[in-house]
């Protein structure tokens, strides 16, 4: 006879909130939780079976595997983890994540872990001419990215944006305000036309973000 762990016995609301706090993971943004993906073009993305949102991306910057530990107990509270931990989650994907590798990083998640995300995110640098090793993305990958999730994740409802923080506390560097404001509005019709809630914010400052997330070279 089998013996049923203690965490199962209890009631489902109360397992729930002990998946809230084991999968909160700290970030240096306004809008949490978050899961930061980052990408240094190392990595690959690998399927794994009914454990593969395991691998659900090459960095979660600041996981320290707790996530991937729970996940892997058992098939219940792996199944009941993994859609608490998307539906409640922003998946934030850094600049230096490459946006033409999103559908080999959405292949890596579960159909569970795909139809549980409501929300997507993006870091957004429009000074990246100022920026040693800073990539840089195009709006025509932002485009091609917003349809890619549209067509692959069924309930995903709303966009958050991080914006470089000059955007917000612009200098005389080039290009300035006027030039950045010209990106939000492509970026906000651009999802807008795909009926998402979209919603912007400063980003953390320079310094602070480098220190956190390490340098994108």
């Amino acid at each position: 006879m089998s013996i049923q762990s203690g965490l199962l016995r209890l009631p489902a609301e109360l397992r729930l909130k002990i998946y809230e706090y084991a999968l909160d993971v700290p970030n240096e943004y306004l809008d949490k939780p978050l899961i930061v993906v980052t990408d240094r073009g190392r990595d690959s993305f690998t399927a794994r079976g009914r454990y593969r949102a395991l691998a659900m991306c090459p960095s979660w910057v600041g996981e320290d595997g707790t996530a991937r530990r729970l996940l892997a107990v058992n098939r219940q509270i792996h199944d009941e983890a993994e859609a608490q931990l998307y539906a409640r989650n922003t998946l934030f994907f850094l600049n230096a994540f490459d946006l033409d590798r999103l559908g080999a990083f959405l292949d890596t998640m579960s159909a569970t872990a795909r139809t549980q995300v409501r929300s997507v995110g993006f870091e957004v640098r429009f000074f990246v001419h100022s920026q040693m090793g800073v990539p840089k993305r195009s709006l025509a990958q932002y485009d091609r990215a917003a349809r890619l999730l549209r067509d692959r994740l069924p309930r995903w409802e709303r966009v958050i944006v991080y914006l470089d923080p000059r955007f917000y506390f612009p200098t005389a560097i080039v290009g300035g305000r006027e030039l950045a404001a010209r990106g939000v509005c492509r970026l906000a019709a651009l999802f807008a036309t795909l009926r998402k809630d979209v919603h912007f914010y400063p980003g953390p400052s320079t310094d602070r973000a480098s220190s956190q997330w390490g340098r994108y070279d």
